[in-house]
């Protein structure tokens, strides 16, 4: 009989707070001859399918558990500082299949409705609600209630609690934890005298947080570079244990029959845990089934639909050309009822046909969906595959069988919540949810965040030892790897630190100097430190979400379900669910906002009747490189490509979106050549000319690939499996696909070199080829957007500037930009502007939208909207009474004057509340009115009476004297202040209300002259940037010498630069707020390290008079 770990956290479920991976605890099971081992993360059961598959991997029998945070009402929500509701830990553990799904409702009943700082419900509402059929509950640990109420002598209270989870659950057993801390050795011993007098079972838990005792200072460290706190001794003995382990730390504390009796609990528990517990997988894809009308099957509605848009598409073409489809059709059929896939385009057809029926715009196509004839004719894509030559097989064939179709769809960003509401109204709100993603902790970071905490800490071995200038040189050393996905597309992975040491001989040497430093960062690098919500990935169940995980809010309070992408898509180790990959696309919105600028529809733009070959298009834009607002093309290197491929067709447009990837950069030299000078084309074989036309005679798609395979004989099932196997470089698949590839080239005459050189190609480019559906569809969308900037500039460059609005550096290019079509971008019009910015075609002007004036809130810019048109500026200022707004809008330039700061004194003028003297009726005594106001009494009488009238009258025009003294005092000190605080460097005023300097840009001429952008700076290298400094922030170092952080305004953006203390001190008198500069420095990322200044005008005519000479 061996001891089951029953209370074990995993770094997954409790981040920040444990260092155990699944992987680790299934296997130390393994290890140590345990039968069984649970996971009880806090809260939340985020990991709790991947350890029961880690689990099931080595035989060992997962137990699934979580330690909620339990209250007396988790509906009550209003903590003060001197009342704060007590939450407390309970352990439940899933006894059977009932369990599983009661755990998964009260999880998400606290994660959900009970979420209050953490995840709290009442085991009130469990009992009440029945869900505690199926559970075993322990009674945790020292945060437990029972611990908590011994602890401070509520005894009746902890009876009457146990009482009650006795009510509620199958089986309750106390907890008895094996730590050797004096608390806990002292809570032991009231736990064992409570449960002799309850005459209940107790059970030996861990509560573990790492792997082994050797690991408490690596979590401490872990701890508190997350969380920003020191552990302390609390987690003494948190870590998993076996028997040994036990008697070691509880030996003293009582009898070894006492304690093998809690040893023997555990495996009793286990015991009574189910061992077909279904937690829904490896069954293969999991799927809501399509609505089918009535009188058809799957299949016959499937052929229905697809049958339904043939005429409306293809009915203008010629008999040939619509027999080629319909044979496609009937091919593709076939072959998507064999891979079950049916059903699933049914689901993407309802979903898409609902989207276009609300008007939400949606992408052409992504991935290789637009490979498949069928897809595009249920609409889902827009993407003719016959016109463009694409191979079905990349979409799907008989070798996949058993996976799941995958399609990802792009949908406005702005109007993205509404598809998701879309796919809810259709299948219902609880079959619908995002998932779980989780960030992890870089080896960059740890690196940095370790080494300080090393560096910082009295008691550290290296304390002092570690600076900033050898963190950042150690993180440097940490390479980034760019690979492909799939799809083609770069994706970056970090390096391990574990995988370099050894193999770098500077790394090395740090290494032996701080080996501490690195066992820190290798145990700890890659472990969750945050979750979030997958950023498109959206869940679509036959049965409620919460039938397959328990769900939790994101950080926008919408429900998600808790369970990660792969462990809920993966047929292969996973639940196999589907997921809608709904991808927010700006671009979708730049075009929907054109087209309504110009009064169009998107039917008026369809892409399949557009035309394609329009020269002005090409001419304009792609063989130009006026890329600006195109879509895949705005890159400096989609630019040069471009031009480089005097991109004049649309293969042009689709080869250089497929080259602009790593990997497939390096055949794009050949194509450019190859196309210009066809002549000089040198093929392996001349067969490949006409295989690889439409790319003059290089590899560059995966589809490529498919035809190379097909042309040497290979079947349609086997040709993409072939793809990815050389792809991935899978040397013992490659080595047997090579036979019946060379096989199938000897019939067609190639020789054995021929042979060998074009596996060779094969091989090299195989694993960088780009998917040519997806070059097409996003070809074919850059292609719209480059057609409306062509035929619609002003309407399609309004649209830009609107969805830019927030990016100061883009706004500048794209003005830039519209300089050179010859269209005016303005400041806002006081009668003129709305919200966003405002195209005027017919006089080739956008104005600035009031949305873009910083200092003015959306209710003001409402009631500013609704109150036009104003006849005056007092008539402005009467019906919209907004300070902040009227000095903004003065400095935007948005009233009509030749001068600025003449209408900001009018305006400080009439703002000012002037206050008119107010007679008194009374008068002070005889002595106050003669001291104080210099009138004798005495020379107002009329014999013995005092003219009362006369001396009123007289205090009064004394007073209002005074008065208007004062008030002509407060008047002037009130338009100092104002210009003080409002009306200062006026060479400012339209940077500071529109990001940006406008039609009065003080750096201009200086600007003109440097030709590189601070974008295009790499980092590392030195740059000098015109700026205006808009803020100092003066700081010391450790020496006690002065230092600044400086707050650059450019041109076209806010660069935050750091001036050191010998620098600061050389150019003391040029570090001030509002001075014009010109800055040598070196770019660090995004930020600058001042090394040189000059005054702006100095450099300028220095740089003037270089240029002379050299002309």
């Amino acid at each position: 009989m061996s001891f089951v770990n029953l209370h074990v956290h995993s770094a997954q479920g409790s981040l920040l707070d444990s260092i155990l991976t699944v992987k680790q605890i299934a296997q130390y099971a393994k290890e140590n001859e345990q039968p069984a081992i649970a996971l009880s993360d806090h809260g939340y059961m985020y990991g709790s399918l991947n350890h029961v598959i880690e689990c099931q991997k080595l035989g060992i029998k997962p137990i699934t558990a979580c330690e909620i945070y339990e209250c007396d009402d988790h509906l009550l929500k209003n903590d003060t500082k001197d009342n704060v509701q007590p939450r407390y830990h309970l352990l439940l553990i899933v006894k059977n299949q009932i369990g599983k799904d009661n755990l998964f409702k009260i999880v998400s009943e606290a994660c959900t409705t009970g979420m209050y700082k953490k995840p709290r419900v009442s085991v009130k509402w469990i009992k009440e609600n029945n869900l505690g059929e199926g559970i075993i509950c322990l009674t945790a640990c020292q945060a437990g209630r029972v611990s908590r109420y011994l602890e401070e002598e509520r005894y009746q209270e902890a009876e009457d609690f146990v009482n009650l989870l006795k009510d509620t659950f199958d089986y309750v057993a106390l907890e008895i934890q094996s730590h050797p801390t004096a608390d806990q050795l002292r809570c032991n011993t009231s736990i064992f005298n409570f449960a002799q007098y309850m005459k209940m079972p107790y059970v030996i838990t861990t509560d573990a947080h790492m792997l082994s005792a050797d690991q408490l200072d690596t979590h401490s460290i872990f701890v508190e570079i997350g969380e920003g706190r020191e552990a302390g001794e609390t987690y003494l003995g948190c870590h998993l244990q076996n028997e040994k382990d036990i008697f070691n730390y509880l030996g003293d504390w009582n009898f070894d029959r006492i304690i093998q009796q809690g040893i023997d609990e555990s495996v009793k528990i286990a015991n009574m845990v189910d061992d077909n517990i279904d937690y829904e997988l490896n069954k293969g894809t999991i799927m809501p089934k399509a609505h089918i009308p009535d009188g058809y099957d799957t299949e016959s509605y499937f052929r229905y639909l697809v049958y339904s848009t043939f005429d409306e598409k293809f009915g203008h073409m010629s008999k040939e050309e619509q027999d080629i489809r319909r044979s496609r059709i009937e091919s593709e059929i076939p072959i998507l009822k064999e891979l079950d896939f049916l059903n699933y385009l049914l689901i993407q057809y309802e979903f898409c046909n609902e989207c276009d029926r609300r008007g939400i715009p949606r992408g052409y196509s992504r991935g290789s969906a637009a490979n498949c004839l069928c897809v595009f004719m249920l609409n889902i894509t827009q993407v003719d595959s016959v016109k463009f030559g694409l191979d079905f097989a990349r979409f799907a064939n008989l070798g996949r069988k058993g996976s799941a179709a995958d399609i990802d769809l792009d949908l406005s960003k702005a109007r993205r919540q509404e598809a998701v509401q879309a796919l809810c109204d259709i299948f219902g709100e609880d079959h619908v949810a995002p998932m779980a993603t989780f960030n992890t902790l870089s080896t960059k970071v740890a690196v940095r965040d370790i080494g300080k905490v090393l560096n910082e800490k009295q008691d550290s071995p290296y304390f002092g030892q570690i600076p900033y200038s050898l963190r950042d040189e150690v993180t440097k050393m940490v390479p980034t790897v760019k690979t492909l996905s799939d799809l083609g597309e770069e994706v970056e992975k970090e390096v391990h630190l574990k995988e370099l040491v050894g193999k770098n001989e500077k790394l090395d040497k740090v290494y032996k100097q701080f080996p501490l430093w690195f066992k820190y960062v290798m145990e700890l690098e890659g472990l969750p430190k945050s979750r979030g919500r997958h950023a498109s990935g959206t869940l679509l169940t036959p049965k409620p979400i919460l039938h397959y995980a328990p769900l939790c809010l994101d950080n926008e309070k919408n429900v998600m379900a808790q369970f990660e992408m792969h462990i809920c898509q993966d047929t292969d180790g996973g639940m196999g669910l589907v997921k809608e990959d709904l991808l927010g696309l700006e671009n979708l919105d730049i075009i929907d906002d054109t087209l309504k600028l110009a009064g169009l529809t998107w039917k008026d733009v369809d892409i399949n009747h557009l035309n394609l070959d329009d020269k002005r298009v090409f001419d304009e834009v792609y063989n130009s490189g006026n890329t600006v607002g195109i879509f895949q093309f705005e890159s400096q290197e989609a630019r040069t490509m471009s031009i480089a491929a005097h991109a004049d067709n649309i293969e042009d447009v689709i080869a250089v979106n497929a080259s602009n990837r790593p990997g497939t950069k390096d055949s794009f030299p050949e194509y450019c050549k190859n196309k210009l000078y066809p002549e000089s084309i040198k093929s392996i074989h001349p067969d490949l000319n006409e295989l690889f036309k439409t790319t003059h005679s290089i590899l560059l798609y995966q589809e490529d690939a498919l035809h190379l395979f097909a042309y040497a004989g290979f079947p349609e099932d086997k040709q993409d499996v072939a793809r990815r196997a050389i792809g991935k470089k899978k040397k013992d698949v490659m080595a047997s696909l090579y036979e019946e590839f060379a096989e199938g080239l000897k019939k067609k005459s190639w020789t054995k070199q021929q042979i060998e050189d074009v596996w060779a190609l094969l091989a090299k480019q195989a694993e960088y080829s780009f998917n040519r559906g997806h070059a097409v569809a996003y070809s074919l969308l850059s292609y719209l957007t480059a057609w409306l900037k062509v035929y619609y500039p002003v309407q399609f460059m309004t649209a830009l500037l609107t969805a830019k609005s927030d990016n100061t550096s883009k706004l500048s290019i794209i003005i830039t930009d519209c300089n050179r079509m010859g269209i005016k971008v303005l400041p806002p019009k006081i009668n003129e502007s709305t919200l966003s910015f405002k195209a005027k075609p017919e006089s080739q002007e956008i104005l600035f939208g009031f949305g873009a004036v910083k200092g003015i809130g959306e209710s003001v810019i409402t009631k500013i909207i609704e109150n036009q048109p104003y006849n005056s500026f007092n008539d402005y200022i009467s019906k919209i009474p907004d300070k902040a707004a009227t000095i903004a809008l003065i400095k935007a330039g948005a009233f009509p004057t030749s001068n600025k700061m003449k209408l900001m004194k009018k305006y400080a003028a009439l703002s000012y509340e002037k206050k008119e003297y107010k007679p008194v009726q009374t008068y002070g005594t005889k002595a106050k009115l003669l001291l104080e106001w210099d009138i004798n009494v005495d020379d107002y009488k009329i014999g013995k009476k005092v003219d009362k009238e006369t001396v009123l009258q007289l205090y009064n025009e004394k007073r209002k004297e005074k008065f208007d003294k004062e008030q002509e005092e407060k008047y002037k000190a009130y338009m100092i202040e104002f210009q003080q605080k409002y009306a200062q460097d006026q060479f400012l005023w339209e940077y500071e209300s529109l990001s940006m300097f406008l039609t009065d840009n003080p750096l201009q001429e200086g600007v003109d002259l440097i030709s590189t952008n601070w974008d295009d700076v790499p980092s590392g290298e030195k740059a000098v940037v015109l700026c205006v400094i808009s803020d100092i922030k003066r700081k010391k170092d450790r020496n006690n010498n002065p230092f600044a952080y400086l707050d650059l305004i450019t041109s076209d953006r806010i660069i935050e630069a750091t001036i050191w203390s010998r620098q600061l001190k050389e150019y003391f008198d040029l570090i001030s707020k509002g001075k014009c500069l010109a800055i040598l420095g070196r770019k660090e990322d995004d930020h600058l390290f001042v090394e040189k200044v000059k005054p702006y005008t100095v450099w300028l005519e220095k740089i003037k008079r270089t240029r002379s000479k050299t002309y």
